[in-house]
């Protein structure tokens, strides 16, 4: 759980208020993805899992609401997106190191706990 500030003046000139956040995930025992998904806030974009070798593993997006019912709040993430590969298709191998990249957008309001 982590801040993301404001964007400057300069940033949104620019189009460049995305904070990005990286993590680095040591598998010692590897095998194979069946599903992914992330978890992410309001200012949300999106969450990429990569291999070690940059291979793109999964990327989740945020979905936002558009009206004012239950489960589909406008301005909040109502849903992400998945990624259900073939099965066998993407092997994690022993020991490989995963790095997993969180998006936020800052441009109109900074955000509290958010989660990546």
């Amino acid at each position: 759980e982590y801040k993301v500030d404001p964007c400057n003046s300069e940033s949104k000139k620019d189009n460049e208020c995305v904070d990005v956040k990286r993590t680095r995930l040591p598998m010692q025992k590897g095998g194979y993805v069946v599903y992914g998904v992330a978890h992410q806030h309001s200012g949300g974009i999106g969450s990429t899992l990569y291999g070690q070798d940059g291979r793109v593993i999964c990327t989740s997006m945020s979905n936002y609401g558009s009206g004012d019912e239950a489960g589909n709040e406008a301005g909040y993430v109502v849903g992400m997106s998945t990624c259900y590969p073939k099965p066998g298709s993407v092997k994690i191998f022993d020991g490989e190191t995963l790095t997993l990249e969180s998006n936020y957008t800052s441009t109109t309001r900074s955000h509290t706990g958010v989660m990546g």
